[in-house]
């Protein structure tokens, strides 16, 4: 399996970046942290620039590991392709000419980046270096973590084999190494406590000791492994979502708790520490759980509408044949209210409370620009309501896509007071999408990526149809 992981490291045919120069990676690896890792947590920080560090100790005298040069480079592809437009050329004065000519100086392609670092990701997905840590997760979780990246970065550009293969191998590992259940029994469990406190013999001392670090210990790699489930889920939902294919996992086996919401400084290998400006400090992490809980919006959306779709199906004349096949099976989110009508009001009260309650850029204490959590909500929008809009008849026997693309459409028919209200959404949440798009734009914050194709093409078009059908829009 690991031999070939759908060809996750094939050879690149674009020319490899040199290492860059500290200065260079370092703001590389900022924007990485200020932008991406607040929204898909993949990385600690400390953790992180500590290998950072390590990095760049000797100069180019030290001999780099593959787990160092996959995980550096795949860093700096991603911070070099956050921002549209800055190659970072702005030469400093002064600098010697011998950094200049070889390049270490000049910020290099997001591809060239990742050209340097994809050659290294065959050794460091079977580097046995980590295993026998001593902080008890070793191999597959930083596997996990290095597959992660690479659909982080290949959220900006197109990679090999492609994000939903990339995903795919993701999911399987994550849950290969159990990371989306947890049995809910605390972190104390076996560790042996001292049965009289007061005793203060040099033995009940050690002990006490070793049963703090041992829960430290624990408290540590718990944090980990919700903190790449998550992140595994996210992408899963992100990612599904926008292609309208089903998930990789359902939600009714997950029963991993979100990973802490304090901010990196405090997660140590050694256990949690009390924020010095207590709960009100700053954390990036606010913006994650934001989106965790956006994924789990999407993916109840999604679900319910893939149900609607199947029944439509079936009330057609599928599986009518096929004794054997599950074709009755309820919808769970449906389960409790008395229509799917009654449904999408419910859920589209909730998103708007999950944009009511987005975190503000005080409150996270990084430069991610929270103008995107509105803009994912107003996707939301259009992905909620884009079933009720169907091909206009006049159009539907020249263009059928359906031998292409099976495509999510659903000719509901809307109740006639429902109709005028659909059309308003889209159009409302089309025109602001756009619009959103547009102010991003302007301040380097949104580049040609798959996603902002993606979405800027349903915006348009859903804004375009409600404007085409209703007189009211």
């Amino acid at each position: 399996m690991r031999d070939s992981f759908f060809g996750l490291h094939t050879k690149p045919t674009i020319k490899q970046a040199p290492f860059p120069s500290k200065e260079v990676g370092k703001r590389l690896v900022d924007f990485y942290f200020e932008h991406a890792n607040p929204q898909i947590p993949i990385l600690h920080r400390g953790e992180f620039m500590k290998m950072f560090e390590l990095a760049y100790a000797d100069g180019d005298a030290r001999v780099r590991t593959p787990r160092e040069l996959y995980m550096l480079n795949i860093v700096f592809a991603i911070g070099s392709g956050i921002f549209l437009g800055d190659s970072g050329e702005r030469e400093k004065e002064g600098k010697g000419d011998e950094k200049r000519k070889s390049g270490l100086d000049k910020q290099c392609q997001p591809e060239e980046y990742h050209a340097s670092a994809i050659v290294h990701l065959e050794s460091c997905l079977s580097s046995p270096s980590s295993i026998d840590r001593t902080d008890g997760f070793g191999g597959g979780l930083e596997e996990l973590q290095a597959v992660l990246l690479l659909a982080g970065f290949a959220l900006l550009r197109p990679v090999a084999p492609g994000l939903w293969y990339i995903i795919g191998v993701a999911v399987r590992l994550a849950v290969d190494l159990g990371l989306h259940y947890e049995d809910g029994k605390d972190i104390d469990v076996g560790l042996e406590e001292i049965a009289d406190e007061k005793e203060d013999s040099d033995v009940a001392r050690m002990q006490r000791e070793r049963s703090a670090r041992e829960r430290g210990r624990r408290e540590w790699v718990r944090d980990f492994r919700r903190r790449l489930w998550w992140c595994t889920y996210s992408f899963d939902r992100l990612v599904s979502t926008c292609v309208g294919r089903p998930f990789g996992i359902t939600d009714q086996v997950v029963t991993t708790e979100f990973p802490s919401l304090l901010d990196d400084k405090y997660i140590t290998p050694s256990g949690f520490q009390e924020p010095v400006g207590g709960a009100t400090e700053p954390s990036y992490k606010h913006a994650a759980y934001h989106y965790f809980r956006l994924r789990l919006l999407q993916s109840e959306i999604l679900q319910v509408l893939q149900h609607q779709q199947a029944q439509q199906a079936r009330a057609g004349g599928a599986n009518q044949r096929n004794p054997y096949m599950h074709t009755s099976l309820p919808s769970p989110f449906l389960s409790k209210y008395d229509s799917f009508r009654s449904w999408r009001i419910d859920i589209d009260k909730r998103l708007w409370e999950w944009k009511s309650s987005a975190p503000t850029k005080r409150e996270t204490g990084v430069g991610f620009s929270v103008e995107f959590l509105e803009l994912n909500y107003w996707q939301c929008v259009i992905m909620l309501y884009r079933q009720s809009l169907s091909v206009p008849p006049m159009f539907e026997g020249e263009f059928s896509t359906s031998d292409e693309v099976n495509s999510p459409n659903v000719h509901n028919v809307e109740l006639r007071e429902d109709e005028e209200r659909v059309f308003l959404k889209v159009a409302e949440a089309g025109q602001r999408v756009l619009r959103l798009y547009r102010q991003l734009h302007r301040v380097h914050l949104v580049n040609y990526t798959f996603l902002a194709t993606h979405h800027l093409f349903m915006a348009g078009i859903s804004f375009l149809y409600a404007i085409w059908h209703s007189a009211i829009v």
